[in-house]
């Protein structure tokens, strides 16, 4: 008869379904994605040194493509970038 109200789920499923964690998980990574992307666009360029890109000069748009084009990829670009540039120990320049 009233197939969503069955004994175990029907008081959490209405509002915390499978389908609202996956909408809420969907919206904190766009989120996450938009926060990293207005960093990687505000941070100057010399913030961009790694080591296996010794004076890029196209680091900053490099990254800033590869976090808006994750966003159909599991914002993947905006992790790494989270990784590898935001939460980088400075280095020691000689």
């Amino acid at each position: 008869m009233f197939m969503w109200c069955r004994f175990p789920f029907w008081p959490i499923r209405p509002i915390f379904g499978i389908h609202a964690m996956w909408n809420i998980l969907a919206v904190a990574g766009v989120v996450f994605t938009l926060i990293m992307l207005i960093d990687c666009l505000k941070r100057p360029a010399s913030k961009f040194y790694h080591s296996l890109t010794k004076d890029g000069e196209y680091d900053k748009l490099i990254w800033a493509a590869a976090i808006a084009l994750s966003l159909s990829f599991y914002f993947l670009g905006a992790i790494v970038y989270f990784f590898v540039i935001k939460r980088a120990k400075p280095e020691d320049k000689e």
